[in-house]
């Protein structure tokens, strides 16, 4: 399973909609989450049907800044629990893992609304006991190296989003690629970078997904890049391919001992886990094997 976020700066721009449906493309997110559509839900809607996605759930613009929207494929199983101006929750139905919680979510720009976006944060964390990943553009940074610029981040700002993420039992997902995800002043002397768009969870989630990786990808026209979170156990980074055993395997030396050292690891404690290190360990077999 892939999520994509993006503040995208308008899906009116000429460049918006190309660089969106190239991103589905080449990474093929089962659910994709953009901020700052500046449209409405007939725009939104062309945009679903451009990119071949089955279901929209589109925020409209109030004035001339914001917007959310989320597009999602049918096979996810996913339902609307509840959304803002700020935030989409959604209801994620996995056969394999149960049900988990998908808050898409992006934060108040303004500065003086800080500790309002902190304390939705703690409401959206309190909704339900479900595993739980929130994403996308938080406007708000965890610490100092979360900024690159001539001025520091203020530091009150740095403490009081870190007691949000501790009084949440939140986890920062590390972003693979370039550190910072948001660019002012591109191409001169003050330039400002900053990582505002994050994938945080909590630990019952991350026990579901403890292979997940969160990738900044590239993009032009916005000042923002979007980020990638790749949950799917059975998917290499790298080169995306999908985890098949192989039904000649059977007929090798070495194949059930291999299962079952794997399967009885002292430190696989969770079916999931146990079926990824075996799938792991399977592969590293076979290449042997191989060669």
């Amino acid at each position: 399973m892939k999520i994509l976020s993006w503040n995208c700066r308008g899906v009116s721009n000429p460049r918006a909609v190309p660089n969106l449906r190239t991103l589905a493309h080449r990474h093929r997110p089962d659910i994709i989450f953009l901020s700052e559509t500046l449209a409405d839900s007939r725009k939104l809607e062309r945009t679903r049907v451009s990119l071949k996605y089955e279901s929209c759930l589109a925020v409209e613009v109030v004035g001339r800044s914001g917007g959310i929207a989320v597009l999602w494929n049918n096979s996810m199983k996913c339902s609307v629990l509840n959304f803002s101006r700020n935030f989409i929750n959604l209801l994620v139905q996995d056969d394999v893992r149960g049900e988990w919680r998908l808050t898409c979510y992006y934060g108040f720009p303004e500065r003086s609304k800080r500790r309002m976006a902190w304390s939705m944060i703690r409401e959206l964390h309190g909704m339900s006991q479900l595993p739980w990943c929130i994403l996308g553009d938080f406007n708000d940074l965890l610490s100092q190296n979360d900024k690159q610029g001539l001025h520091p981040h203020p530091s009150w700002m740095c403490t009081g989003f870190q007691e949000v993420v501790g009084d949440c039992d939140l986890t920062d997902i590390p972003l693979e690629g370039h550190p910072f995800t948001w660019t002012k002043s591109r191409g001169v002397p003050h330039m400002i970078k900053e990582r505002l768009d994050k994938a945080l969870a909590v630990s019952s989630w991350l026990q579901l997904f403890p292979s997940a990786k969160l990738q900044n990808l590239i993009a032009t026209h916005s000042d923002h890049s979007p980020i990638l979170l790749n949950c799917d156990l059975w998917q290499r980074c790298h080169n995306r391919r999908t985890f098949r055993f192989e039904n000649w395997w059977l007929k090798e030396e070495g194949v059930k001992e291999v299962v079952r050292d794997s399967w009885g690891a002292e430190n696989q404690h969770t079916v999931v886990m146990k079926l990824t290190e075996c799938a792991g360990e399977l592969e590293r077999w076979n290449r042997q094997v191989e060669t």
